[in-house]
């Protein structure tokens, strides 16, 4: 097997899932926006776009998991960008309606070609690559997906503020680029499915409760699974939060300037990136586990500061800079936790279960997502400072860690079988 840098079909693996992360993130966004900023005066409603765009992973997880095992994992990331082009081109109706029902709709949809995407999406990379090449293809997974996160959510604050009355132009973009993701998934080489006998079960949480089952006989695999998800809770919290301290009690930026709050989300992005770069050659010195650990401490302590700060110089342009601080905090040392912890759930598994492992990661993952819609809204309805909000979200996952350190401190490096 080749080398990353010689191996097509990783390539064409990494272009398939990098403009997909792009068009999630910048649609998304741009509907996050207008939810906070926008479409409700005085209220805050990216909660409920967060639980919507969550909803499908909970009902349909059971279903991709199964699919990736049993069909071809080359097969089933080229249908879902197909199907992604259409999702794309129903958003520019969408878009430019501007109709809350239509959006929270698409959302949906999107919702669910992102689940069954998902499994395949994850599960294929240890079928491209060599066991001890994971950790350097997750630190490129990582930091490619982040760095659409990050062109998705810059484009996604100038794009209102210069085309509010024309966000039709957006979608257009967006269904071009997913035409683009598409073509570049046709790279990927055939592979064969790895449970072809499989049967699909019709109840849709039948087969992720006995996924969850199964899984549970190796309670190291499990534990790192709830704790994945719970950082993913950490994650949709802060990620609205930055968004809500945008307000004029907080950091009070106009409704004319939205790019300044991707400018934010930007430096957040761009630290997980440098911090993805970093991990695989920081883990041969430190251990794994220890990676981990240090990740979530330091991300509570920063949102903690994040809720400080923006309540001490909120409205003023230090509270602006001292808030953009925090984030690359939490970015650099986010990608200490995501990294080694998505190597782990890569190889810990046995063979044949993997696409049952990614299937229950996105399951799990999405409930927490779920539930960071509903915590923000509820945060949001008691005028609870967004900050504070984040600070609570990453004090849960610390406080989950420390109950299952001896798990997370004794992950280590894949390494090459003999």
């Amino acid at each position: 097997m080749q080398r990353l840098t010689q191996n097509r079909s990783f390539h064409g693996h990494i272009g398939a899932q990098f403009f997909g992360a792009f068009n999630d993130n910048l649609f998304k966004q741009l509907i996050l926006f207008l939810a906070a900023r926008e479409l409700f005066p005085g209220e805050d409603k990216q909660g409920l776009a967060f639980a919507v765009f969550a909803l499908p992973f909970i009902l349909f997880s059971s279903y991709a998991g199964d699919l990736s095992e049993r069909l071809s994992k080359q097969k089933v990331v080229v249908a879902m960008k197909v199907a992604e082009i259409f999702i794309m081109g129903a958003g520019v109706y969408v878009l430019q309606s501007r109709s809350w029902a239509l959006m929270l709709v698409v959302l949906f949809v999107m919702g669910a070609q992102s689940a069954f995407f998902g499994p395949a999406k994850y599960g294929v990379i240890p079928e491209l690559v060599k066991k001890d090449q994971l950790m350097a293809a997750n630190g490129v997974i990582s930091m490619t997906t982040f760095l659409a996160i990050l062109l998705g959510q810059a484009l996604a604050g100038p794009l209102i503020d210069s085309y509010g009355d024309a966000l039709w132009v957006t979608g257009v973009w967006c269904t071009g680029f997913a035409a683009i993701g598409t073509g570049l998934s046709l790279m990927i080489r055939k592979l064969q499915p790895q449970r072809p006998s499989l049967t699909i079960q019709k109840n849709p949480f039948g087969g992720v409760w006995s996924s969850i089952v199964e899984l549970r006989e190796d309670p190291r695999v499990f534990k790192v699974l709830v704790l994945n998800s719970l950082f993913w809770f950490d994650s949709g919290v802060a990620g609205q939060a930055i968004t809500g301290l945008s307000a004029p009690k907080y950091l009070n930026i106009p409704a004319d300037q939205n790019w300044r709050i991707s400018l934010l989300l930007v430096i957040l992005a761009l630290s997980i990136i440098i911090g993805s770069v970093c991990v695989p050659f920081i883990s041969r010195t430190i251990r794994p586990g220890r990676l981990v650990a240090l990740g979530a401490v330091v991300m509570m302590v920063a949102q903690w500061l994040l809720a400080a700060v923006t309540a001490a110089f909120g409205g003023s342009e230090l509270g602006y800079d001292l808030a953009a601080g925090t984030l690359v905090l939490i970015g650099f040392f986010g990608a200490f936790f995501a990294v080694p912890i998505q190597t782990f759930l890569q190889d810990a598994p046995l063979e044949g279960t993997r696409g049952k492992a990614f299937a229950v990661n996105n399951f799990l993952n999405f409930i927490f997502i779920f539930l960071a819609g509903i915590f923000y809204l509820g945060s949001s309805a008691i005028s609870l400072q967004p900050g504070i909000a984040a600070g609570i979200a990453g004090l849960i996952l610390c406080a989950a860690l420390y109950r299952n350190r001896v798990a997370v401190l004794s992950i280590e490096r894949p390494h090459s079988e003999a």
